[in-house]
């Protein structure tokens, strides 16, 4: 069985990411060199993202509530465009993912994807 961040590493850090170099470069207006530079991953990896090719899964997009999720990448892009360090990324993600489990979003979508029995309160603990 995959655990919970298992789960959240494969499919909502993508997303997350994905949201990130979205902003950085549609609305802070930085070039995919400088992204890449920023989060600290290559160059291809951004032009992925922008294509939608990585960080974008239908099936569990729709499992969580990407509002969250967006306020969360929103957050950490402002604070990622001022500082130009990449260090809190994981305290950003962190937070997003007890705040998705609070909220009970992680635990339906790690039931839907993976045989997790119905009297499982990990997440929720």
């Amino acid at each position: 069985m995959h655990s919970v961040c298992e789960i959240s590493s494969k499919y909502v850090l993508p997303i997350f990411r994905s949201k990130v170099v979205k902003i950085l470069i549609n609305e802070k207006r930085m070039n995919q060199v400088e992204v890449a530079e920023l989060l600290d991953i290559s160059q291809a990896t951004v032009s992925l993202y922008l294509g939608k090719k990585r960080g974008f899964s239908k099936r569990f997009s729709s499992l969580l509530d990407s509002d969250v999720i967006n306020n969360y990448a929103r957050s950490f892009s402002e604070e990622i465009a001022k500082s130009h360090s990449y260090y809190k990324s994981m305290e950003y993600f962190c937070a997003l993912c007890q705040e998705l489990r609070r909220r009970g979003l992680l635990c339906s979508a790690h039931r839907k994807l993976v045989n997790v029995p119905e009297t499982c309160n990990v997440c929720i603990r």
